[in-house]
């Protein structure tokens, strides 16, 4: 079973971008979801607009027998920067330059690192 990040970011995905989603928990021993890599930016552009904090990603690789990381990744710290909405520039920086560098690959998958939801007090 994915964590429960993972399970709330789903969440918040409209069915046609959920529906893109594979389970690597089973067939890969993450406890992800992953999107086909020319979905990535609207997964992205969604989970910002829905308030998920996006920490980084990972780029894998589907092949005959299962999904596989490739090694490379993107990464912002949430707790550098004071505001959210700075947190938010480096990450949407980080993001491009990923989908600009990888963007072409058909064969590709993005994973989504993402800051667990903060129950209320």
């Amino acid at each position: 079973m994915v964590s429960e990040a993972q399970s709330d970011m789903l969440r918040v995905l409209s069915p046609n971008l959920a529906a893109l989603a594979v389970d690597l928990t089973v067939i890969a021993g993450s406890r992800e979801y992953c999107f086909p890599l020319d979905a990535a930016p609207a997964v992205f552009e969604a989970l910002v607009k829905n308030g998920v904090v996006i920490l980084g990603g990972d780029l894998w690789e589907c092949e005959e027998d299962g999904y596989f990381p490739v090694g490379e990744t993107w990464y912002v710290d949430s707790s550098e920067g004071k505001s959210s909405s700075g947190h938010e520039a480096r990450v949407r920086a980080a993001a491009g330059e990923f989908f600009a560098r990888y963007g072409s690959m058909d064969d590709k998958w993005v994973t989504f690192v993402v800051k667990p939801v903060q129950a209320a007090s």
